[in-house]
């Protein structure tokens, strides 16, 4: 028996990952059972940080870890997106500090782990439930973390995100801002994930920010094949008309371009 645990510690060793919590469903399903991790656990080589999950003794969680081990450990269907998504590929810069926020997406309505909260520190993950873009893997790509990679939106994606949130949880004057920043995306991609949205808000807004940042991309859309719709759509109240896009955009915004 002693020697029946030493070689699962040994495979305990070999699929340890420094910062990344280990799952006890995925322990399991890798022939480390629950009375063992529990004999682990009291030998001092695995840590429980919340019912359901382990880390290393020693080890220094961050929140790539903590989303990695939810995407490769359970194949939860999340992805980073929206502005965290721009931050992590150089567009934006990060609130660090107490209630930094990340946001994760999902097409499907998922729970995150109770753990996931105490174990973030002060991160703060917000979770969006949304299908307004159709094709869950349009524009996904892996950005490198350490050793490990996450599943997180392009900057074509990710500002569609962006905007779907706002005004909510981003003013729509800091959505334009990242806007102006994105000069590099690629508009074959762009006019995937635009057909492919059933947000009118959201298409109206992406059109009216891209053309007032005068970023060449943005001629280079066929916009006859991105359905508008029909009727007005207001940005925020008692705010400014811009009858091309059918649009009622701020005040804040209207000053920004003044």
């Amino acid at each position: 028996m002693v020697n029946n645990k030493e070689q699962k510690l040994k495979s305990l060793v070999g699929i340890r990952i420094s910062g990344v919590p280990l799952l006890a469903s995925y322990l399991t399903r890798s022939g480390i059972s629950p009375n063992l991790q529990q004999y682990y656990r009291r030998s001092g080589w695995l840590e429980r940080i919340g019912r359901g999950a382990y880390i290393w003794p020693g080890d220094m969680l961050d929140w790539q870890g903590i989303l990695y081990a939810l995407q490769s450990q359970i194949n939860m269907p999340v992805h980073i997106g929206a502005r965290t998504a721009l931050a992590l590929q150089g567009y934006a810069q990060f609130l660090r500090g107490e209630g930094e926020r990340v946001f994760i997406f999902s097409g499907q309505t998922r729970i995150l782990p109770a753990w996931t909260a105490d174990a973030a520190g002060l991160t703060k993950f917000c979770l969006c439930h949304t299908s307004f873009l159709t094709d869950d893997r349009a524009g996904i790509t892996d950005i490198p973390h350490k050793t490990i990679s996450i599943r997180c939106s392009s900057p074509e994606r990710a500002i569609l995100e962006t905007l779907h949130l706002a005004p909510q949880t981003i003013s729509y004057s800091e959505a334009y801002q990242l806007t102006e920043n994105l000069d590099t995306l690629r508009p074959q991609l762009l006019q995937e994930l635009l057909s492919g949205c059933n947000s009118i808000r959201v298409k109206r807004t992406f059109l009216l920010f891209a053309d007032r940042a005068g970023h060449s991309w943005a001629q280079r859309l066929d916009r006859d094949k991105i359905s508008l719709g029909k009727g007005v759509r207001s940005l925020g109240k008692n705010g400014v008309y811009l009858e091309r896009y059918g649009l009622v955009i701020p005040q804040e915004l209207n000053r920004l371009w003044q």
